[in-house]
């Protein structure tokens, strides 16, 4: 697991939203807890911290909820994680020693500078609308309950 309980439930709350949200259709944290099947509190803590953050929108009252702004669906995973959490882990040292860097190298140092690297491009290139995508194209999957065929 590289992604704080945080982050996940950032990531695949965002992917619904894109998916079933419009400014017209907002979506309630009751809905989108049980369809992600994530506690209700915790999500909710999580959607209102990227509403505060104006990366997704929130509205109060009857007819209120969440959803994503145009083109909100074109944020990085990176740039999700980042206003989530920061992005510290790729400045931290695989074995987690603090005195760990390019003078003093831990033993995995090198190798493990390689594969942050490598991730650090891929969470910077896929976005939101890139896994909305390969979900309705049905190359990937996640599961959500409750609702159409559209994503398995």
């Amino acid at each position: 697991m590289f992604f704080s309980k945080s982050s996940e439930y950032a990531i695949r709350a965002m992917v619904y939203l894109a998916i079933y949200s419009s400014s017209e259709k907002r979506l309630g944290i009751k809905e989108i807890a049980k369809a992600l099947n994530f506690p209700e509190h915790y999500l909710g803590k999580v959607l209102q911290d990227l509403a505060k953050k104006h990366i997704i929108h929130s509205v109060k009252g009857p007819h209120g909820g969440f959803y994503l702004p145009e083109g909100g669906d074109n944020i990085s995973i990176l740039n999700l994680i980042d206003a989530i959490e920061g992005l510290e882990f790729f400045n931290s040292c695989g074995l987690g020693l603090h005195e760990c860097n390019e003078d003093r190298p831990c033993p995995i140092h090198n190798q493990y500078q390689i594969i942050k690297g490598n991730f650090y491009k891929l969470l910077s290139e896929k976005t939101i609308y890139d896994m909305k995508e390969d979900l309705e194209k049905e190359i990937a999957f996640m599961h959500f309950q409750n609702i159409d065929s559209l994503v398995k």
